[in-house]
């Protein structure tokens, strides 16, 4: 009994004796795997962990298990080869001009008041249809487009202006004449004391583009950040696209034939309206707040011109037409072209003040002041005279939205 006994101790004491040789210095060996912060109750390890066996005496080195983590790629808003076209990807605009625009008198210069027989030279002319200066009349200009990282886009727009007016006048008593056979005609009209022109017109022009761009070198023309696209960019854009121009007209010659007595008047009308297709350029220049920007279009197309004068009455004689008013269409061709140079300063990321100065030229379009006809046979007035031009220029100020 006493044998078994010292056998059990002496198997105990063995056993003690070899977990203690196993167990390493920490202190002697700092490289060997620290076990002083042992977690006394289990834990499950995560899902995507990878378990390795803690072996005594062996030092693990802390190396992570799966595949490499990926480096950051800095955004830059260029769109990556392949991802599908979001809507940041496109840049719209948006432009809003005041104009402030001048137009010559292009008329056919025929006189339209001469001295009458009693004035010191009878026949001399008085007044011809350009001594009717047009005034500045105020217009507006806005378009809106969409330029897309394919290179295309497309831009619908209008402009127009209104309220050209110009007017002249004549006095000599009893010494003032309509010309031609219309003048020896009516009564009083030979003899006049007073007589006044006035003529007023309006021009709308519509269009509608499509565009090919072209991006100068540094830009980023799809970033999502308006500062980003704007930071010295250049732009061209090829336009071609389709227009309608419509003119419209009034013009009078008022005659009074005595001091007191009720005028009456020549009136004509004339419509004008171009529909035809155009070609252009517009290039645009960034440096970071401050671009510069410049245009051309020019387009040919169809015209159909129209005029009417109304009935035309004497004071003397009245409730009597000596001519009836009459109505005349025409067909023809017309021309348009536009060019416009502008700056622009970006005051936030979206919105920018515009100013800058404009050309237009229209062309094959009916003037009233030309319809009026002299003359005094069944046809008179009975035709349109085409063919005439007009010439704008003037300032623009407005502002612009891009995005």
């Amino acid at each position: 009994m006493m044998r078994h006994v010292l056998a059990c101790v002496l198997l105990s004491w063995s056993v003690a004796a070899a977990e203690e040789a196993v167990v390493p210095d920490v202190a002697a060996d700092p490289l060997t795997l620290d076990v002083s912060a042992v977690v006394t109750e289990p834990s499950l390890p995560p899902e995507d962990a990878t378990v390795v066996p803690e072996v005594p005496g062996i030092v693990v080195d802390e190396v992570p298990f799966g595949p490499p983590a990926q480096a950051a790629v800095p955004v830059t808003g260029r769109r990556p080869a392949g991802r599908r076209r979001l809507a940041a990807d496109t840049r719209d605009y948006v432009v809003l001009d005041f104009l402030f625009l001048d137009r010559d008198n292009a008329t056919n210069n025929q006189p339209i008041v001469v001295q009458g027989s009693k004035a010191p030279s009878p026949g001399a002319t008085v007044l011809t249809t350009r001594s009717m200066t047009p005034t500045t009349a105020p217009g507006v200009r806005l378009f809106v487009g969409r330029h897309g990282c394919d290179r295309t886009g497309w831009e619908m727009g209008y402009w127009g202006a209104y309220g050209f007016f110009g007017d002249t006048r004549a006095d000599l008593a009893k010494g003032l004449a309509v010309p031609g056979d219309l003048g020896s005609a009516v009564p009083g009209w030979n003899s006049a004391s007073t007589v006044t022109a006035s003529w007023q017109s309006s021009l709308n022009v519509a269009e509608l583009n499509l565009l090919r761009s072209e991006f100068g070198a540094g830009c980023d023309p799809c970033s999502r950040w308006p500062a980003r696209r704007c930071h010295h960019e250049s732009e061209f854009d090829w336009i071609g696209g389709l227009f309608w121009a419509g003119l419209d007209e009034q013009a009078a010659l008022k005659v009074t034939a005595a001091p007191g007595d009720v005028p009456t008047a020549y009136r004509v009308a004339t419509a004008s309206n171009l529909f035809g297709g155009q070609l252009g350029g517009r290039g645009r220049w960034t440096w970071d707040r401050l671009s510069v920007e410049g245009s051309l279009k020019a387009g040919i197309g169809g015209a159909w011109l129209s005029q009417s004068a109304s009935p035309i009455t004497s004071s003397i004689v009245p409730d009597f037409e000596y001519r009836w008013g009459r109505r005349a269409e025409d067909t023809g061709m017309g021309f348009l072209s536009s060019l416009n140079a502008t700056v622009a300063y970006r005051f936030t990321d979206t919105w920018g003040l515009r100013v800058g100065y404009n050309l237009a030229w229209l062309s094959g379009v009916a003037l009233a002041p030309n319809q009026w006809d002299f003359t005094d046979t069944t046809t008179s007035g009975t035709a349109v005279r085409g063919a005439g031009g007009v010439f704008l220029h003037g300032a623009n100020l407005g502002l612009e939205a891009r995005w």
